[in-house]
C-alpha cells in the first residue's frame, strides 16, 4: 500500500469513528478534534445563593446621584447600594467638623466593609476642601462646592450627618453637635 493511500485509509476511519460519536486518537495523519460545545457562561454556573449576589442592589432615591472626589474621580451613589452609609456634611474651616474627625475616622474602622462613610466638603473651595479631608483617614470625600448633595439631604448647615439603612432609607440625621448619639445608631443600623 502506498503512503497516500495509508493516510486516506486512516482519515475515513477517523471520520467514520467520529461520525459514530467515538472520538479516534489523533495521529501525524488526523488533526485532534476540538470540543464545539460553548462553555457555559460564569453566570450559568454560579449556585442561586452566588447568582443573588451578584445582582447588583436596587438603587434607592437618596443614592441617586454621581459627585467628585477629592481625588477628582466620579462616584456614581449607586455604588454604594446595598448597605449602610454615613454621610458626614462638613465645612474645611469648621471647628466642630475638625473636632469630630476622630468620631468619623474610628467609625469607618470599627465597621471597615460593613458601612459606607462618606464625607461631602462644601462651603469653601475645591482645595481648601481637599486640604482637610486629606486629614481624615478611611472615608471617601466628596467636593461639594455648589451644595447640592447638600441640598439634596436637607443639610442647612455643617456638622451635619446623614445615616442610611442598608434599602437606602434614611435611619438617622443629627446636625450641628448632634453627633452624641452616632455610634449607638450607626451600631444598630448594622445590626
Amino acid at each position: 500500500m502506498t503512503r497516500a493511500a495509508t493516510l486516506l485509509v486512516l482519515l475515513l476511519t477517523a471520520s467514520a469513528l467520529t461520525a459514530c460519536g467515538e472520538e479516534a486518537e489523533p495521529t501525524a495523519a488526523t488533526p485532534a478534534a476540538t470540543s464545539t460545545s460553548p462553555e457555559p457562561a460564569p453566570s450559568d454556573k454560579a449556585s442561586p445563593e452566588e447568582k443573588k449576589e451578584a445582582e447588583p442592589a436596587a438603587v434607592p432615591d437618596t443614592l441617586d446621584f454621581t459627585a467628585t472626589t477629592v481625588g477628582g474621580e466620579e462616584l456614581d451613589g449607586a455604588t454604594l447600594a446595598g448597605k449602610p452609609v454615613l454621610l458626614w456634611f462638613w465645612a474645611p474651616w469648621c471647628p466642630t467638623c475638625r473636632g469630630q474627625v476622630p468620631q468619623v475616622e474610628g467609625l469607618a474602622a470599627d465597621y471597615d466593609g460593613e458601612l459606607a462613610v462618606v464625607g461631602v466638603g462644601s462651603l469653601d473651595s475645591a482645595e481648601a476642601i481637599a486640604d482637610f479631608a486629606g486629614d481624615v483617614d478611611g472615608v471617601t470625600h466628596l467636593v461639594d462646592t455648589d451644595g447640592v448633595l447638600w441640598k439634596k439631604f436637607g443639610v442647612a448647615e455643617q456638622s451635619s450627618f446623614v445615616l442610611l439603612g442598608a434599602d437606602g432609607e434614611v435611619a438617622f440625621e443629627a446636625g450641628y453637635g448632634g453627633s452624641d448619639a452616632l455610634g449607638s445608631e450607626v451600631a444598630d443600623v448594622i445590626g
